[in-house]
């Protein structure tokens, strides 16, 4: 099972990233608020931790954002603040659980499994960038009414690139969603991907949607960034 874990304390971030690793799960980490949610955007998750009192963009804001995006996966959140204002704010914003530092691991990861017990919210039914859509349920893609034939990696490629919201993919965050272990993620591999998915894209004289920011990443959107 797949966890983003968002905490900008190195030492705890990095003890709970080895601790959820050895209890089985695949975990993604971030050490700010933007990060948190570009990771959100982009790569579906079973479970999210996201640390409340963060730099620049808090982990309410997170919250909010990830929610209003249509992310589905159910959230921890943890925080020192012990007020029953702070847990009610973070409960209304959609968090699932609330988890109070100093904590017990144990008990984080006790409450991790009864969260996925329970499954995500509903997710979206469609994804969609002007007349480009995305099923994530039968993954087909659609430019108005044509089928997109598109080969897995451009499929998972394009999924991470939609669920952003015309946000930056990083190369990294693209070589973490659509490759596992595999021995082809190269940059120059991702590029060949990247340029047949704009090529199909854009068939027939389609306008562009898949914009290069250069030494960045990519935004897909109907104006370039």
């Amino acid at each position: 099972m797949r966890l983003l874990l968002v905490e900008d304390d190195r030492p705890l971030r990095d003890a709970l990233g080895d601790r959820l690793r050895a209890a089985g799960w695949a975990v993604d980490e971030a050490a700010n608020g933007d990060d948190g949610l570009r990771w959100v955007r982009c790569a579906p998750y079973d479970a999210i931790v996201l640390d409340v009192n963060l730099p620049g963009r808090d982990g309410f804001s997170v919250l909010s954002e990830a929610r209003r995006a249509g992310c589905a996966a159910p959230v921890l959140l943890l925080t020192a603040r012990d007020g029953v204002a702070d847990r009610v704010r973070g409960l209304d914003l959609g968090a699932d659980d609330y988890l109070v530092k100093p904590f017990a691991t144990v008990e984080l990861l006790a409450r991790l499994r009864a969260l996925t017990r329970r499954g995500a919210r509903p997710a979206p039914e469609r994804l969609a960038v002007g007349d480009l859509s995305f099923d994530p349920k039968t993954r087909v893609a659609r430019r108005g009414d044509e089928r997109l034939d598109l080969t897995p990696k451009e499929t998972a490629i394009l999924e991470a690139l939609l669920r952003a919201e015309g946000g930056l993919v990083t190369r990294a965050m693209l070589f973490d969603t659509a490759w596992d272990a595999s021995l082809d993620a190269f940059p120059a591999v991702l590029d060949v991907h990247i340029s047949n998915l704009r090529r199909k894209l854009e068939a027939g004289g389609r306008p562009r949607l898949l914009h290069t920011v250069r030494g960045q990443g990519f935004v897909l959107a109907e104006r370039a960034p």
